[in-house]
């Protein structure tokens, strides 16, 4: 993801004062790693812009609510100081904001605000949730 795509989808949060376009490009690919691996890796194996260009706007909306998951767990990952799982379990989050939505804990730890033990956080799952993309179940051939 680059910075256009993310402002394109309505972030505002991190800014190109803050990071170069490599710099932003190398968060994001964190981010995106941690998604493809709670999505079973669905856009491995598909193309995201095949998607957002579908005359199917439930497709149109997959992928859109894809890449914005992506967005929101770079938000968290800046905010939050880490990127990666390890990173993760290793901080001690308090308090973070990631758009609209703010998380809280008792100093516990990071996973407080995170899915189990994905790494990703919430408000990424909420947006994958009614995609389809985190289906487990049987495929029917």
């Amino acid at each position: 993801m680059d910075f256009a795509t993310y402002t394109r989808l309505g972030f505002t949060t991190l800014t190109e004062e803050q990071f170069t376009e490599e710099q932003f490009k190398g968060q994001c690919n964190d981010a995106k790693l941690l998604i493809d691996n709670l999505t079973n890796d669905y856009y491995i194996t598909h193309d995201v812009s095949d998607d957002l260009s579908s005359d199917v706007p439930f497709i149109v909306y997959r992928a859109t609510q894809y890449q914005k998951a992506i967005a929101y767990q770079c938000e968290f990952a800046v905010a939050s100081g880490a990127s990666t799982i390890y990173e993760q379990k290793a901080g001690n989050l308090k308090t973070v904001s990631v758009g609209r939505t703010s998380l809280s804990t008792d100093g516990n730890s990071i996973s407080d605000a995170t899915y189990g033990n994905t790494g990703v956080v919430t408000t990424a799952v909420d947006l994958l949730a009614r995609t389809g993309l985190l289906y487990r179940g049987v495929r029917a051939w």
